[in-house]
This record gives C-alpha cells, sequence and structure tokens, in this order.
C-alpha cells in the first residue's frame, strides 16, 4: 500500500545536546530553581518544525547506552566530555515531553538512535512514505535518497535554524560526494567528535578528491597505484583502518524496531496534558510554544479555570490581609463568556450605576487600567477594568476613540471614591503604572492591598502578568496578548483604537487574572513569615513613595543640554579624524568586522588573548579587548576607539535623548523605576536611566550638571557612605571591621593598615587603593587572577593580599564559607530581611557555578543595602508629609536620595534627611557576654543647585 502522507524521524538525543549548548547562558529555571533551558530548546525546534512542515506522523528516537560499535572499538567516542550534570534531568523531561504529546520513542538496544532512524527510513521507503529526518548531526545526510531528506539543526548562531538536504544540497555541500559516500568520507578522514580514526594524514579536501575519483573506500585501495602521488604515502597499508572506521560511520538499516504508522499520528494526543506540562516548567504565554502545538482532531471540552476559584473575598478591615469565603458579593450581570472567564463592558449610566451598587458592597476589589501607550505621564486613559470576584469581569471604556462609551468625568466621578477610601482593599499587578494613569485623571488609589507583580517576584516567578496567569493559575489556554489587538511595528495602533467589544474582554480579563493571582500568591508568600513582612511593610508601602517620586519628576536645563550635545558631537567628530589618520582612510568605527581588519591587519596588532564571538566566530571587540589591546598597541588607536565609544554611547543615551523626554505637561523629567528589575531587590530605572550616569567622568558629571532645581529650590543629596561595608561588618561581625566603623576611622586605609602592618597614618594612596579592591574584589567574589588584572601585580602576590585580609578580618572568610553552605544545601541565599535569591548553581557542577559562588556572596550584602535605601525612602517620605514639608523626594540612583527642597526648608530638611537615612535600620547586635555592639550608617549629605554643584 503507498501511503501520500508525510513521516518525521527525530534524532532525539542529537536535538537535546543542540538546544542545551545553544541555551545554557540563558539559564532559564522554574521558579523551583529546575533547569529548563534545554527542554525549552528542544521544544522550539520539535514544534516549529510540526508546524512547518505539517508531518502526518512523528517518531523521536533516543541513544539507550552502549552499542556495537563500542564493543567493536573501545575509543569509540572516547574523546568527548563528560556529560554535564544538567544535561540529564532535562533530557528526561523532553522524554515526558514527547510521551506527553503522543509521540512514541523509538529506541534499541545496542544501537544508537541514527541507526534507528536508518532503519525507519528504510521501512518508510518500502511503504511509499515520504520520510523527513530532524536532526543536529551530520551523519544522517549518508541516509538522504529520493525519499528521505534531512532536516539539519544548523549551529547556534546562523541566520537560519536549520536547512533541508536532498541529494543535490548534499552534493553541493560536501563538493560531489553523493549521500552513500559519506561514510566513506568518514572512513577516510575520521570524526574527531567520535573518535573514530580514519587514515592519518587525510583530510577532509583530500578525501573528498579521492572519493570523487574512485567512487567507494574500497576501490580506492583496489587502484591504490592510480592514486595522485602525495595520497600514496599517507594510504600505503592504511585499507583496514579505512574500512574499519567506515564501518562505524555506517549507520545501520537492520535493527529490530517496527514502524508503527497508527501510533505515530501527530494529531492524536491530549492538548490539555501537554499545557499542564508547559505549566509544570513554568513555560509562559509569551514563549508561543502553545501556538505551535498541533490541533487534535477531536478537542474535548477544557475546564475553564486548572486551579479551584473562591467565590467572593471576604471582608476585612486591615486591606493588606486577604482570605476567602462562600458568601455572595453583589456583582454586575454578565452578558458575555469568554474562554477565560465572564466578561462585559460598562458604558450606559445605569449599568455604572449598578457597579458602584456592587463596589459599595464589596469589601476590596482587582483593578486594572488600559492606556494608549507604556509612559504613564505621557499616556491617555483608555478604560478601567474590575474585578469583584473570581471569573467575572467588567471592563468601563471612557477613552478609545470610537464606539459606545461613558464620558471621563462620568467614570471619575462615579468610582473615585472607591479609590480614594483606604478601607477597601485594592488589587494590582503592577499597581504603580495603573495608580499613575488614575492620578492623570484626578482619581487617587488609597488602600493598596495586594500587587501580584512584587509578589511573584519575591517568590522568585517570572513576574509578567500573562505568564504568571497562564502557569500560575493552570488556564487552559495563554490570555491574549497585546499584540493581538494593536499589532506590531509600523503598522501597530494605540490600544485607544481598538474597538470596544474586542478591548472588553482583553481588559476584563487582566483584572479577572489579578484577583484569582491574590488568592493563589498570598498563602505562598505567607509560608515565609520574613518575606510575607519584607514585602508587607516593605515593598508595598514603597509602591506610594515610587509614584509621587515618578509623578514629581526632575527639571532639565534643555538650552544647556543641547550645548552640551553640540561640544560632544564637535569632539566626538575630531576623535573620528584621528582614527582616520592612524587607520590611513575612513572606515565604519562601529563594526566590529571592519575594525578587526584595521586593528589586526593594518595595525597589525597581535590577536593572542582576543576570544571570538559564540555566534559569528570572529574577534570580538568589546571594551575589555580594547583596554587589552592598549597596552600592546603603540599607535594610540585603541585609546581614541574607546573614547569614542565612551562619548557616542553618553550623547546617545542621554545627551541626545533627554530633552525629547521633557514631558510638555510639567515640563520635568520623568524617569520610571522598576521595582522587581534586579535580582538583589536594588531599584532600576529606564527613559530614562538615571542609574548609569557615570559620576566619576568629566562627561558624566557635566550631564548631570544638567539636572537643575527649579526656582527657588535647592536640591539637596544624601548619600549611604560605605553601606554595603557596613552591612559587611554587621553581617561578619568581624571585630576589626566593626571597630574602624565605630571609631569613624577612613574603612580603606584602615584595612590597608592591617594588609601592609603599617600606622593608619603611614597608609599611602596606593595602598589605600589596593585595599579597597581586595576587599570589595573579595565581597564580589573575585578571584586572585581577576585581583592581580585589577591592582597590575602577580596572581602570587594578588593572592597573599587575599589571604592577608582573611587573616586580618576572619569574620569575612566565616561569612564566605557560611553563605556558599547555606546556598549548597538549600540552593537559596538571603539578606538579613529575608529577601531570597535561588542559587540552584550552587548545587551542581555546571557552567555557572564559579558565577553563582561570585554572585551567592555578593547578594546577601548587596540586597541588605538595597533593602535599607528602601526603608529610608520609605521613612523620609512619611516624614516629609508628616512635618508637611513642600520638599519631594526626586531620585534614588544606588546609595543617594536626591530631594528637592524650597530655599526656607533646605537647612531643616538637610538635617531631617541625615537623622532619618542613619536610623533607618540599626545594625545592632548583643554577643555571647550580653555585651551591644552596632555599626553606625554613615550619611554624607551635601546641597546645591544642579546634580553635579553640590557642596
Amino acid at each position: 500500500m503507498t501511503h501520500t502522507h508525510r513521516l518525521v524521524l527525530v534524532d532525539g538525543h542529537a536535538l537535546a545536546f543542540r538546544a542545551f549548548h545553544a541555551l545554557k547562558e540563558s539559564n532559564l529555571r522554574s521558579s523551583r530553581g529546575e533547569p529548563t533551558y534545554a527542554v525549552y530548546g528542544f521544544a522550539q525546534i520539535l514544534l516549529s518544525m510540526i508546524q512547518e512542515q505539517q508531518p502526518t506522523y512523528v517518531v523521536i528516537a533516543f541513544d539507550v547506552g552502549r552499542t556495537f560499535r563500542d564493543d567493536l572499538y573501545a575509543e569509540y567516542k572516547a574523546g568527548r566530555a563528560e556529560t554535564p550534570e544538567e544535561f540529564h534531568p532535562q533530557l528526561v523531561r523532553i522524554q515526558e515531553l514527547c510521551r506527553t504529546l503522543n509521540i512514541p520513542i523509538a529506541t534499541a538496544e545496542g544501537f544508537e538512535a541514527d541507526d534507528v532512524i536508518g532503519t525507519l527510513a528504510r521501512l518508510a521507503s518500502a511503504e511509499g512514505l515520504e520520510t523527513l529526518i530532524l536532526t543536529g548531526d551530520t551523519d544522517a545526510l549518508q541516509l538522504v535518497n529520493a525519499q528521505v531528506r534531512v532536516i539539519l539543526a544548523n549551529p547556534y548562531g546562523q541566520k537560519t535554524t536549520t536547512t533541508i538536504y536532498d541529494e543535490a544540497k548534499v552534493r553541493e555541500r560536501y563538493q560531489g560526494l553523493g549521500p552513500h559516500q559519506l561514510a566513506d568520507l568518514r572512513g577516510l578522514k575520521g570524526d574527531a567528535s567520535d573518535n573514530i580514526p580514519g587514515v592519518r594524514g587525510i583530510g577532509e579536501k583530500g578525501a573528498i578528491s579521492l572519493l570523487n575519483q574512485f567512487g567507494t573506500v574500497e576501490n580506492l585501495f583496489d587502484h591504490l597505484p592510480e592514486v595522485p602521488k602525495r595520497y600514496q604515502k599517507p594510504l600505503d597499508g592504511q585499507r583496514e583502518v579505512a574500512l574499519f572506521s567506515k564501518k562505524l560511520a555506517t549507520i545501520v538499516a537492520d535493527v529490530p524496531v517496527q514502524l508503527d504508522l497508527a501510533a505515530a499520528a501527530i494529531h492524536d494526543y491530549d492538548r490539555a496534558a501537554v499545557i499542564r506540562l508547559f505549566q509544570e516548567l513554568e513555560f509562559g504565554a509569551s514563549s508561543g510554544l502553545i501556538k505551535k502545538l498541533p490541533e487534535p482532531p477531536s478537542p474535548t471540552p477544557l475546564p475553564l479555570f486548572g486551579v479551584e476559584l473562591p467565590s467572593s473575598l471576604e471582608d476585612s478591615s486591615a486591606p493588606t490581609q486577604l482570605s476567602f469565603f462562600a458568601a455572595e458579593t453583589p456583582a454586575p450581570p454578565v452578558a458575555t463568556r469568554s474562554a477565560l472567564g465572564e466578561y462585559r463592558s460598562i458604558t450606559t449610566s445605569s449599568e455604572l450605576a449598578d457597579l458602584t451598587q456592587a463596589l459599595a458592597a464589596a469589601p476590596g476589589f482587582a483593578f486594572d487600567t488600559e492606556a494608549s501607550g507604556l509612559r504613564p505621564f505621557a499616556s491617555q486613559l483608555c478604560g478601567i477594568s474590575l474585578a469583584l470576584s473570581p471569573g467575572s469581569a467588567v471592563y468601563v471604556p471612557c477613552g478609545h476613540s470610537s464606539g459606545a462609551q461613558l464620558s471621563l468625568a462620568e467614570v471619575v466621578a462615579a468610582l473615585g471614591p472607591f479609590f480614594a477610601d483606604p478601607n477597601k482593599a485594592k488589587y494590582a499587578h503592577n499597581a504603580k503604572f495603573d495608580i499613575e494613569m488614575l492620578l492623570g485623571v484626578g482619581i487617587e488609589v488609597q488602600g493598596l492591598a495586594f500587587d501580584t507583580m512584587i509578589a511573584a517576584a519575591l517568590l522568585g516567578k517570572r513576574a509578567g502578568l500573562k505568564d504568571l496567569a497562564f502557569y500560575e493559575l493552570q488556564l487552559p489556554d495563554p490570555m491574549t496578548p497585546i499584540e493581538d489587538l494593536i499589532g506590531r511595528g509600523t503598522k501597530q495602533i494605540s490600544f485607544a483604537q481598538v474597538p470596544i467589544e474586542r478591548a472588553t474582554p482583553y481588559a476584563a480579563a487582566d483584572a479577572d487574572m489579578t484577583l484569582r493571582l491574590v488568592h493563589a500568591l498570598e498563602p505562598q508568600l505567607a509560608t515565609t513569615p520574613k518575606l510575607h513582612d519584607l514585602y508587607r511593610r516593605l515593598e508595598l508601602p514603597l509602591v506610594h513613595v515610587l509614584v509621587q517620586m515618578e509623578q514629581a519628576g526632575i527639571a532639565l536645563d534643555k538650552p544647556y543640554i543641547e550645548y552640551l550635545g553640540q561640544r560632544m558631537g564637535t569632539r566626538i567628530a575630531a576623535i573620528e579624524q584621528e582614527i582616520y589618520q592612524i587607520a590611513e582612510g575612513p572606515f565604519n568605527i562601529n563594526s566590529s568586522d571592519q575594525l578587526s581588519d584595521i586593528l589586526f591587519g593594518k595595525i597589525g596588532l597581535s590577536t593572542e588573548g582576543v576570544e571570538r564571538t559564540a555566534k559569528t566566530k570572529k574577534y570580538s571587540i568589546t571594551a575589555d579587548t580594547l583596554e587589552r589591546l592598549r597596552e600592546r598597541d603603540t599607535s594610540g588607536i585603541c585609546e581614541r576607539i574607546l573614547e569614542y565609544r565612551r562619548l557616542s554611547k553618553l550623547k546617545s543615551t542621554y545627551v541626545d535623548a533627554l530633552p525629547a523626554l521633557v514631558n510638555p505637561r510639567t515640563g520635568r523629567v520623568h524617569t520610571t523605576y522598576n521595582q522587581v528589575g534586579a535580582a538583589t531587590g536594588r531599584l532600576s530605572s529606564n527613559d530614562p536611566n538615571l542609574q548609569n550616569i557615570p559620576v566619576r567622568t568629566q562627561e558624566g558629571r557635566e550631564i548631570r550638571r544638567g539636572f537643575v532645581a527649579a526656582p527657588g529650590h535647592r536640591f539637596i543629596a544624601a548619600d549611604y557612605s560605605q553601606i554595603e561595608l557596613r552591612v559587611l561588618a554587621y553581617i561578619t561581625k568581624d571585630p576589626n571591621l566593626v571597630r574602624a566603623f565605630q571609631e569613624g576611622q577612613d574603612i580603606h586605609a584602615a584595612t590597608a593598615a592591617q594588609l601592609f602592618g603599617v600606622a593608619i597614618d603611614q597608609v599611602d594612596k596606593e595602598q589605600r587603593r589596593i585595599a579597597k579592591t581586595v576587599v570589595f574584589g573579595v565581597i564580589y567574589g573575585i578571584s586572585a587572577f581577576g585581583l592581580a588584572q585589577r591592582t597590575e601585580m602577580g596572581r602570587s602576590e594578588a593572592q597573599d593580599l587575599i589571604n592577608s585580609l582573611f587573616t586580618r578580618f576572619p569574620g569575612i572568610r566565616d561569612y564566605i564559607n557560611r553563605t556558599l553552605e547555606q546556598g549548597q544545601t538549600t540552593g537559596v541565599v538571603q539578606t538579613i530581611f529575608g529577601r531570597q535569591r535561588a542559587m540552584p548553581e550552587l548545587q551542581s557542577r555546571g557552567p555557572r557555578r564559579a558565577a553563582a559562588e561570585r554572585e551567592a556572596i555578593n547578594a546577601p550584602i548587596q540586597g541588605t543595602a538595597a533593602d535599607i535605601m528602601k526603608i529610608a525612602m520609605i521613612k523620609m517620605a512619611r516624614a516629609l508629609s508628616e512635618r508637611g514639608l513642600r520638599t519631594r523626594l526626586l531620585l534614588q540612583v544606588h546609595d543617594e536620595l536626591i530631594l528637592e527642597a524650597p530655599e526656607e526648608e533646605v537647612a531643616l530638611v538637610a538635617e531631617l534627611v541625615r537623622e532619618v537615612m542613619a536610623g533607618a535600620y540599626s545594625l545592632a547586635w548583643h554577643d555571647q557576654e550580653g555585651q551591644s555592639h552596632h555599626v553606625p550608617l554613615g550619611v554624607d549629605v551635601e546641597i546645591g543647585p544642579n546634580w553635579e554643584e553640590m557642596g
């Protein structure tokens, strides 16, 4: 019987290894610490193939251990590195995925996956099937024939992920050789990856030439006298080696396996079970995997929700607490039922009245806003969604460009009092954005009880609403991505242009899922009291502080910044000409390839120690590379390229961009703070990123000078002095370190005095610099090699300094050992406040183990310092409010707070901020004898008209 259907045979091991090595740097893991990057990569390749090739049947083959080749040749594959530790558990998951997709797994004792595939391909050809082989191994190309093609996964970094090989493509790649000759090719040239010996002295080019002339290894040796003389000597006496190598390389096609087409039918699987597996692995909606799943032939109805829903919210006098009970809460009538819940729009006054009645009776509600853009102070409100009970929600449109909707004024008047009621609990995802959008239309939000984005981040989960809801709530399908409504790229529209009937289920689902996530995440937080306390007392109150800071913004001296841009542009152009002069002609300085040609070709710099990129395999001209090259560069070109890059980046990132970021309504720049962006708990900022303006360079200081206080005001800059070292002293309880801070010594001079064995007043600048480098290097997990590079000393001398530091400050060594031991035991390190950072790499010998150790040493210190700064921000905002002062918090940058104070409040606030920051948290303890100790928090305060001119 002849079939017209298509069969795909997959080399499971080859693809699993390719995915493992291609994505290991991504370090994708679940919140439980399980590595999933290879599983994700394998799923992407497999499902993309199914989507593109539309096969009728799929079979996946795996290796199962020792094979006949190992019996023939003990050294077979002996040169391969040991299988990485994290590969095996991911291979188990990959095979679980295959079984869940109901794709049969084919194996055969004593044979490799290639042999199984070769046999199944032969059986399929006999059935008249078109066959495709999906693999990452070129060995399979020998199986190509009129009915069999190979989809070869390309090495990571190439433009196309796969190449399809038919006979013509094989001959093109191997310069005329056909698929049936590829085993002969390896018989001659060998194969280092499989440790197949081949004939010494015969490379691929020579082997191809010989086989194009003689066809096979056997015929070649039968006609050895006719072989070109340059090959005769290497081939002499090597017939048995070549034939043996060919045998090892030949895929056998008579393995004891059967081709069961009924079992291999691709559409016969339980889609819901696959989705549950993705949820367990925490592959979110944005992964795109769900869209690639083939449709089952007769899909069975899926349950609306994967977890049981509470019926409503329990009334509570404390808005920070959430629980559920069975009584009914009044809710507006529901008109439509989407794939995820019961959602409808509120477009008439009577419907709005029903909604306000339900809000009046409800103890709390989840809310979300839709806006015309992503920047709250530059976007228009399109609508508000609310959920009073899980499984249903409403959307109140008020800013769409068309469609029946209520006026903004009517919506604000009706809903404003409920948002402003501090006794009515509010739940949101990324509440800061929604609060700011509502502030823009005159609605104040009080009583924020839960932010699911922040809770998810503290629990180590990916914090995007749609991904989080998908795997945390076990939805039957992912939520609708925003791109489905507004499009992408140049054709993208504003949310205001989305028809209300399409916007409603999308917007309402956001509020509904937020409410349901509160129910899912709050109990998880509660299981760790310190983490729950951190969330409730620190992170949640900080939201309103950040709202106030972002709302305040900061003034920019646009004429000065524009002048600075012109001056920097002139300097960049001059440097450009200097580079061209050295290079003896113009070229694209921003092209790594052209730069490589100039540096290593025309200039003649040595490439020793210069790494190549993983993707292009060309020389990587990074800033670190240029710094190293500068030492051997007598032309001066590296120095100028570094300066060209530095100035160009500062100009484009800040000087050119800042004027466009001035809000036309406020006349100020409003940065956006990210509360969950950094693993250590530090805040980050964007649009513009004010955290990264360099402090120590002249250009960075000039940019800071462009941020100015409003007329009649001054900036107050309050900076924690060496807070990370003070935290280190508190955590380690090292007496020498603690004493230095208690006595108000220059900590780096005191450390140098200890390291170099001199009096503190005899420490010179170089000794102080080295001591500072050693201390900060150690708490950032630096090695002797790294320290040697930074201090320009020998590695043994650097190691002696590290050893001396541990001798003089034994508490530091104890802290490092204790932290690494905790991380290896639990897979987690944490700050003194309970902020956790998952470190599963410490429990394995994976490629990131060394980096993880460095991060683990630093995370508790940097994270604790970040938490103390957040406490200070909350207390400072509270102190300003309680005293009725007009001073405003504007910025938080690393260890510094920037405030803007009216002239008459400057002296009072300068002293107040010093007092508040110094007392934000007491780094105090009692020793075993009951003696009290503490490490004081030092605060430096400066005042000035702009961010730079402070004194």
